[in-house]
């Protein structure tokens, strides 16, 4: 089974300030009718964008793969309404760092138009001068923690940290996160890397809370997958659907989102609990941006007003995902968020960039131990 990989490639350096060159990222199937020069933060009528949308003919995703958050169900309602051709397989299977990384090296021959990234990345995307500002028509409904004041980014969903674990190969459930370091679960853990995965930055943060730590105090989560470590619990294994379904890593370390997509795949062959630590969770804003060198500038912009409007916040909690205009939508009685303690809730917001550089400098040595 493929990895849902927003997070597969590991990176030993700082997730967005290395300038490292990507290959393959995808190919443009039709030459641009736009350019891509700045264009108004707002006002944009919605029959100017859909006008030069249709010219234009499609919109490239990156890292925002279709088993992400109900990308896949997002993509084909868009598609359908606006008729435009939608690429995101390929170009989905990145993590927030390459996605801005592919924006910076890509600026002679952009590729990508749209992404979908960690909020911790929000404030280091602006600095590299890669996005484009938009101020999509919901943007007053978007809360002021939640959104750049400059209209760079905007959270569109979010997710608690979780333990997706495979019952059938864990007896006995955790559900703290001091559980983890029981001796059963040795080598049955899986998480992916912090230095690249926006996710697993939020697991170290949701980690430090619990050992006395904050957001802008992280060490004790540092310290903890450190022992983790240490202790075989986890020997490195990132966080993967085969090996939840095979047991090889019986619980992974994500988003709630996540575990309930792997549920639906697995159709309970094994049967998937996702579980959200009782002591200490993050709730993780990924917020949609567009590239400043977007080849389809319009596409670019109907597409963010898409996945903020009500049908666009109702494609993400079908997916198991909280949209960030909960309280201003009708959901389906179909659909059915995860009931969480919110007093154990920790949103993170801000500027991170110095926990992220902590996780950077002492994953590898301290953690790793390589």
């Amino acid at each position: 089974m493929k990895k849902r990989v927003k997070t597969s490639l590991l990176l030993a350096t700082s997730p967005v300030l290395t300038a490292m060159v990507l290959s393959g990222c995808g190919t443009q199937t039709s030459a641009p009718t736009s350019t891509p020069a700045q264009l108004p933060v707002s006002g944009i009528a919605t029959s100017t964008l859909v006008s030069h949308a249709k010219s234009e003919g499609e919109v490239v995703g990156f890292g925002m793969p279709s088993n992400w958050a109900n990308y896949g169900g997002m993509w084909k309602n868009f598609s359908t309404k606006y008729g435009l051709k939608t690429l995101y397989v390929a170009e989905g299977n990145m993590s927030s760092a390459q996605e801005l990384q592919a924006f910076q090296s890509e600026k002679a021959h952009p590729i990508g138009d749209v992404g979908d990234i960690g909020i911790s990345f929000g404030p280091e995307a602006v600095k590299m001068g890669v996005l484009a500002p938009y101020k999509n028509q919901y943007w007053n409904q978007i809360p002021s923690n939640l959104k750049d004041a400059n209209g760079y980014w905007a959270t569109a969903y979010y997710g608690v940290i979780s333990f997706v674990v495979n019952p059938a190969k864990v007896k006995t459930i955790p559900t703290t996160w001091q559980d983890l370091l029981n001796p059963q679960y040795k080598g049955l853990i899986g998480v992916d890397d912090p230095r690249a995965s926006a996710e697993a930055f939020d697991a170290v943060v949701a980690a430090a809370y619990a050992f006395g730590g904050s957001a802008q105090n992280i060490q004790p989560g540092i310290n903890f997958f450190a022992k983790l470590h240490q202790d075989g619990n986890w020997t490195g294994a990132l966080g993967d659907p085969s090996e939840l379904q095979s047991g090889q890593a019986a619980i992974e370390i994500t988003w709630n989102y996540l575990g309930q997509s792997d549920a639906q795949t697995f159709n309970g062959n094994p049967p998937v609990k996702v579980v959200v630590p009782t002591n200490s969770t993050v709730a993780g804003p990924y917020v949609e941006v567009i590239n400043q060198s977007a080849p389809h500038p319009y596409a670019a912009r109907l597409l963010n007003n898409y996945l903020f409007s009500d049908a666009g916040q109702i494609s993400y909690a079908e997916g198991g995902a909280f949209p960030v205009r909960l309280s201003y939508i009708h959901l389906p009685s179909s659909v059915h968020l995860p009931k969480i303690n919110m007093s154990a809730v920790h949103f993170l917001t801000g500027d991170l960039s110095a926990q992220q550089k902590l996780v950077n400098t002492e994953w590898g040595p301290e953690v790793l131990k390589s």
